[in-house]
């Protein structure tokens, strides 16, 4: 056992601590090495008690959702890994505006959430419904569809602070941008989420849904391993909307569509390959590391940056 194994052992005799657990077939890309100590927290007592211990000890603390967004590296990640339990969905009260309010925990399956707000007439996350991982996640990232964009929808959110604090911030206090938020930054812990949906239409959020589902299916590679997006989408520049017209009118330029027209789909470092049906997914066919993944990357930047003059940025987390 490790110093750290032993001291977390001894100061939570009762709590079930996994040691040197191997979180590859957890992960969406199915890649990375162990976690020094994996816990998957089930209540928020016990979260605070770890959390408050890990902060005076300065003990190295990191949160996995449904690990759909991330690349773990092969050497594994050192520290304490967290994954929140905690999943309850729950329908509450309707407010002045005539807002349904919604709480759902950060444990809670993305698509379950989506299908129960559906199940009661409720609409606005319906695009939602394909995003893989867990709501603490989605959150984190700030998860989008297109132009649709998951904090629009939200109304506060439960956060524990690294010292093991509860307490709730604002959807403004939450910074959401594209694909960013402020606990990229702040590290707090995301424990709830409380949503303001509309009242809908099973036909009305069965036709977005199935809108929503066709389209990722036709231009993602679905079944195959893979961590979704690598790359974000790239601001618009003059530059580029004198290259690409048909962006014009748009904010960003997708990524995959720059990385398509440097010709790199099908490129490949090791068992990793940009995928021929989205160039922005990179996807796994076989037993790929991620050293392979991070010399791919880097690959693709170099030669859209050479090809286009633009500086990609990854949608990713590389967690080690």
């Amino acid at each position: 056992m490790t110093n750290l194994q032993t001291q977390l052992q001894a100061q939570f005799p009762t709590l079930p601590w996994q040691f040197d657990k191997i979180v590859a077939p957890m992960t969406y890309f199915k890649i990375g090495g162990p976690a020094e100590i994996f816990w998957s927290a089930g209540s928020r007592s016990e979260l605070e008690s770890v959390l408050s211990f890990c902060h005076q000890q300065h003990i190295r603390v990191t949160v996995l959702g449904g690990a759909s967004n991330v690349l773990i590296a092969d050497e594994g990640i050192s520290g304490l890994v967290i994954q929140l339990q905690l999943d309850q969905v729950a329908i509450q009260e309707t407010d002045a505006s005539g807002l349904v309010h919604v709480m759902a925990e950060a444990g809670s399956k993305t698509s379950l959430l989506v299908g129960k707000t559906v199940q009661h007439g409720l609409t606005g996350l319906e695009f939602f419904l394909g995003v893989p991982g867990t709501l603490g996640g989605a959150i984190y990232n700030n998860a989008h569809y297109l132009s649709h964009l998951l904090g629009e929808h939200v109304v506060s959110i439960e956060v524990m602070t690294p010292s093991g604090e509860l307490t709730h911030i604002t959807q403004k206090a939450a910074e959401f941008g594209y694909d960013s938020s402020r606990f990229q930054k702040t590290h707090e812990v995301i424990v709830s989420v409380e949503f303001a949906l509309s009242k809908g239409t099973l036909s009305q959020s069965h036709a977005l849904i199935k809108e929503a589902t066709e389209y990722r299916a036709k231009t993602q590679p679905l079944g195959e391993p893979s961590s979704g997006c690598i790359f974000q989408n790239a601001p618009n520049t003059p530059e580029l909307q004198a290259l690409f017209p048909q962006f014009a009118g748009q904010a960003f330029v997708p990524g995959g569509f720059l990385i398509d027209q440097a010709g790199l789909k099908g490129t490949s470092r090791g068992k990793i390959e940009v995928s021929h049906k989205h160039a922005a997914f990179f996807v796994n066919k076989g037993h790929g590391s991620s050293k392979d993944v991070l010399d791919l990357i880097q690959q693709v930047k170099d030669q859209v940056k050479e090809k286009w003059n633009v500086e990609l940025r990854e949608e990713i987390f590389f967690i080690h």
